[in-house]
């Protein structure tokens, strides 16, 4: 499965044009998956805050794995919309 992030370093939220809060089209198609493809959603709509955003992405990302964890932060850059696809071998949590 590639798992397709996308990390919101900007001040504004980029939904925000369409009169949405997050990106309304789910990433999975298991309903048993909502809560993750809702965590993924939040990193990509809401700006993520550039000081303390260690500790935001750790816990809107509460249930994954660190290795997850630890690569959306090493990915994060202030100002900037990161998007980046992941391949994932097994289950999304």
């Amino acid at each position: 499965m590639i798992i397709k992030v996308a990390l919101n370093g900007t001040d504004v939220n980029p939904f925000h044009g369409f009169g949405l809060t997050a990106n309304p089209f789910p990433q999975f198609g298991d309903k048993s998956l909502d809560e993750a493809d809702i965590n993924l959603r939040k990193l990509a709509a809401d700006p993520i805050p550039h000081n303390g955003y260690e500790e935001y992405i750790r816990s809107v990302l509460q249930g994954w794995s660190e290795e997850f964890i630890q690569l959306c932060i090493k990915q994060f850059e202030p100002g900037k919309y990161v998007r980046f696809s992941v391949e994932w071998k097994g289950d999304v949590q």
